[in-house]
């Protein structure tokens, strides 16, 4: 578990170092009014990203078998992606406020750069990034509280009862690759196109 919350630490602070620095080479979409960023909230969090983002997690948990209180086979997993789909739930619910809050737009935006360097570079770093009013991308603090949220409140509240706070730290690392993974996949082929808002 140690090393998962070391893991964990490690992930946070590289893509994180990285929005620090302006991001001049991607060509950022303009900032989302709050419709569209309600819209696309609801998308993220409902629709094929949150599914895919559960599907990603709780495959690698199934295959680490965590908690193995759950079990392997079907059953372990359905534990386990509902598990995974109800904290990515939270954790959206948690960053959007804490962005509305902030008056940032932390919502996946692909890049208008060329290249798959700069074009993966910009999806790694999407889970930590967030665009003020005037398009500047930026670091997220809502990030923080959404990480926090989304692995926290299930370690401590529905995991089986040895699990704590510690084992929702460690379990960060594979939320934030799995949200790494369905921006990558967002970024080269288009999952979902929103409607226009009026």
């Amino acid at each position: 578990m140690r090393n998962g919350f070391l893991a964990a630490i490690v992930v946070l602070a590289i893509p994180a170092s990285s929005v620090a620095q302006d991001h001049k080479s991607a060509d950022i979409q303009p900032v989302l009014d709050d419709q569209a960023l309600l819209r696309k909230y609801v998308w993220s969090t409902l629709g094929l990203p949150g599914a895919l983002h559960a599907t990603f997690a709780s495959a690698f948990e199934q295959w680490r078998g965590a908690p193995p209180e759950w079990g392997s086979g079907a059953d372990g997993y359905a534990k386990r992606w509902a598990s995974e789909f109800a904290g990515a739930a939270i954790g959206n619910t948690t960053k959007y406020a804490v962005a509305r809050a902030l008056n940032q737009d932390p919502s996946f935006a692909r890049c208008r750069c060329s290249g798959v360097g700069p074009r993966l570079r910009h999806a790694l770093i999407s889970p930590f990034a967030a665009r003020t009013r005037n398009g500047r991308q930026v670091f997220s603090p809502a990030t923080v509280a959404s990480i926090a949220a989304e692995n926290i409140i299930p370690a401590s509240t529905w995991y089986p009862e040895r699990h704590g706070t510690l084992d929702g730290l460690a379990h960060a690392g594979t939320g934030i690759a799995a949200k790494m993974g369905v921006d990558i996949l967002r970024e080269f082929v288009p999952i979902h196109k929103l409607p226009r808002v009026p």
